[in-house]
């Protein structure tokens, strides 16, 4: 391990001594625009175009890429430790987004996510990759509610858009590097290095690893680890007046144990402890090796001040990744494993006028394409007891043998038309309409195999055998759309109302044993009244926002048997109501205190033909439930998170304290709505001491995260097919050191 760290140092050290640097690199906050005193203005392009957060008539959260730095926030999953409307879900690999109470379970190869996650403006369908970018960062925008228009793919729930710095015109560099318990080491270097005034490059990378926080008895291994490297190359350009072209290449590798479970029987919650160590029966192991590119150029000299701009992109994920899969109910330990090989196309050409116009308009075309295969199943590692090698009844055994197979391949398209026009009313009254009309496509080819004797029973003869074709073809058009009226009755307060219809894609799918079952779209009606203020000479920010949603066609995850594998089908509408509050406040010479917090109602009303929603459970036989009246999954009611620090002159630099944390209330994994699958309210803190010199060229932080060493857990399940509970947790208290410099 040691020697691969320093492999990794020399490299990030040689890729800097390469360039000539000799000013002030670009500032990891390169959307951030400082005014001269009070609180940061942020630049975000929620709406397609630069405006000020707080002249923005979305309910957005933004993280400067300084602020997430400084916060230890690495990954996606991770956004969730410190935005309350937001909470992030593991799954064995993979992992799904929730804003509002809104989110998609479904992480299998027909699912697409509720909140999608833009990198750079890129859709991707496969979580098992998103940890990978939050590095070089300009800043994070957490767009709530369904984004119906602009950005309008499946994204019923909001927006998570991971914004990079790109290349500029002023040579430096910048790195980084954390220590930590855990052997956990934090690589983050680059360097900006302009040829001239019209051609441009930019370089970074990271590298973060640490042992595992879970001790894994009976195979004794560690799980919840990391290990992971990934590096990017961009380059800018401006060959002739009104032409600017870009393009940006990534490599990731991620090489770990992963995410691993707890277990219980089925229908039990086991008292966790510290979480620290639990028994696994089979190995853990997450590979995964990545190539995004992605290019933009835009025209901005077309008559009538328009602008064409052209967006692209290619994405390639090889992902092989398998679980402990060993349960109770057969003689074997088992994995389930999983490997997939998404290629993902993104096409956008978009064409514009000036924003500062008496009349704003927007219209374009989107493409995107996922072609996947899958190569998956539950796989048979050893047989145990006396069907085990020299056992009795060894002359039964099944090991080395998949008890049930997926091959399947699966192709995925989406193609849309949308436009947006915002017209200026009067100096203070603004009016935006918005449409978009999208055609999904899905089709599914393959079959799935179960072979009996190494699925349910070893004194099945090997010849019995299930094969089931994976066929599936879903084809389905939508519109959505977006009405807003934006009011600035001056030039520190906005109030907005909106209306915007969401939509997220239908599907199919099948337990392995039966013919594939289509399930309808799901729509989202939701009605938002806001608003942005900042006071007492910009020191004091007071933002609010109240909504309301009526959500149809759930899509809802159901386990289905003889294989007790879960599906997708619609199970009804829900209603979602609530409100939140974002705070900022300066006080003194260097403080400041920022809260946010988050009320939410969810409740599952009557299915579409007005009769209560019955759910069934994967029992064989199955038990169907009654959930009309249950909660939403990932929908605590309360949610709050908030810090205070002060800078304090010290020589001729500053020290700065600061102590943040998280309250949750309850919430539930599951639709059931099941004590075993419940999030107990909870509450985590931080607390950090940062010196930087008057210059700011460096700064060096300690800090511990989670320093009560609460157990939260990260994900609660059951899982029929291996008769257990499954239990996932967020990391324990972490502790130490990181040194960051630019120049």
């Amino acid at each position: 391990m040691r020697l691969r760290l320093t492999n990794h140092l020399l490299l990030a050290g040689v890729s800097l001594a390469a360039f000539p640097v000799s000013a002030m690199a670009q500032d990891a906050a390169a959307g951030a625009a400082a005014p001269e005193t009070g609180i940061q203005e942020i630049i975000v392009t929620a709406t397609r175009a630069e405006t000020s957060a707080q002249r923005t008539a979305v309910a957005l959260t933004v993280y400067t890429g300084a602020d997430l730095a400084e916060k230890g926030i690495a990954t996606v999953q991770a956004l969730s430790a410190i935005d309350p409307s937001v909470n992030v879900t593991s799954s064995t690999g993979a992992a799904y987004v929730a804003v509002r109470g809104v989110a998609s379970t479904d992480v299998t190869e027909v699912g697409d996510p509720s909140v999608p996650i833009a990198r750079d403006g890129f859709y991707t369908n496969r979580s098992f990759s998103i940890g990978t970018s939050m590095y070089d960062l300009a800043r994070v925008e957490v767009l709530k509610g369904p984004q119906g228009t602009l950005n309008g793919r499946n994204s019923t729930g909001g927006l998570v858009s991971i914004i990079t710095n790109r290349p500029g015109k002023d040579a430096g560099a910048f790195g980084s590097i954390e220590v930590g318990n855990y052997d956990a080491l934090n690589v983050e270097a680059g360097a900006n290095v302009p040829v001239n005034d019209r051609l441009q490059f930019r370089i970074s990378g990271t590298h973060r690893q640490h042992d595992g926080y879970r001790k894994l008895t009976v195979i004794d291994d560690r799980g919840d680890d990391d290990n992971t490297t990934s590096g990017r190359i961009q380059v800018a350009a401006q060959p002739v007046d009104g032409l600017k072209l870009w393009a940006s290449y990534q490599h990731d590798d991620i090489h770990a144990v992963g995410d691993v479970a707890m277990t219980s029987p089925l229908r039990t919650r086991p008292d966790f402890g510290d979480a620290k160590s639990f028994p696994n029966y089979a190995e853990t192991s997450n590979r995964l090796k990545g190539d995004r590119a992605r290019w933009e150029a835009s025209y901005d000299s077309l008559p009538g001040d328009l602008t064409l701009t052209y967006a692209g992109g290619y994405d390639h994920q090889t992902w092989k990744h398998a679980l402990d899969g060993t349960g109770p109910g057969y003689p074997a330990t088992r994995q389930f494993r999983q490997g997939e090989d998404p290629r993902t196309w993104n096409h956008e050409v978009r064409i514009n006028n000036d924003p500062n116009g008496q009349v704003f308009f927007q219209a374009g075309y989107f493409h995107f394409q996922e072609d996947n295969t899958i190569d998956s199943g539950l796989f048979n590692v050893a047989m145990t007891g006396p069907f085990a090698e020299g056992g009795p009844l060894s002359d039964h055994s099944y090991a080395g043998q998949y008890g049930i197979k997926f091959d399947y391949k699966i192709k995925t398209k989406s193609d849309a038309v949308f436009g947006q026009v915002a017209a200026k009313l009067s100096e203070q009254l603004k009016l935006s309409v918005g449409g978009r009309y999208t055609w999904d496509s899905k089709v599914r080819t393959g079959n799935a195999k179960l072979i009996i004797g190494a699925l349910a029973s070893p004194f099945v003869p090997p010849f019995v055998t299930v094969t089931t074709d994976g066929k599936g073809d879903m084809k389905h058009g939508e519109a959505t759309w977006h009405v807003g009226l934006d009011y600035t009755p001056s030039a520190n307060t906005l109030v907005y109302a909106k209306y915007d219809r969401g939509y997220k894609a239908g599907g199919f799918n099948s337990n392995g044993s039966g013919a594939s079952v289509d399930y309808a779209p799901e729509k989202l009606d939701a009605f938002e009244i806001g608003t942005k203020n900042r006071f007492m000479g910009n020191r004091l920010q007071l933002n609010a926002a109240a909504f309301y949603f009526n959500y149809k066609g759930y899509q809802a995850s159901q386990t289905s048997c003889p294989t007790c594998s879960s599906g997708i089908f619609n199970v009804g509408s829900a209603k979602i109501y609530g409100a939140e509050i974002q705070t900022i406040a300066l006080f003194g010479e260097g403080g400041r205190i920022d809260l946010n917090a988050s009320y939410l109602h969810t409740r599952f009303g009557k299915d579409d033909n007005g009769n209560d929603i019955v759910v069934v459970d994967g029992d064989n036989p199955p038990n169907p439930f009654d959930i009309t009246g249950n909660r939403l999954p990932n929908a605590p009611t309360m949610s709050i998170s908030g810090g205070i620090e002060y800078a304090f002159p010290v020589g001729s630099g500053k020290l700065t304290p600061r102590i943040d944390g998280k309250y949750s209330s309850m919430f539930y994994y599951s639709v059931f709505n099941t004590r075993d699958t419940q999030s107990r309210p909870y509450a985590t803190g931080n607390a950090s001491l940062t010196y930087e010199p008057e210059n700011g060229q460096w700064q060096v932080t300690a800090f511990v995260r989670n320093f009560t060493d609460k157990v939260v857990l990260a994900n609660a399940q059951r899982n029929f097919v291996a008769g257990l509970n499954t239990y996932q947790f967020q990391p324990p208290r972490t502790w130490g050191v990181r040194f960051g410099w630019k120049i």
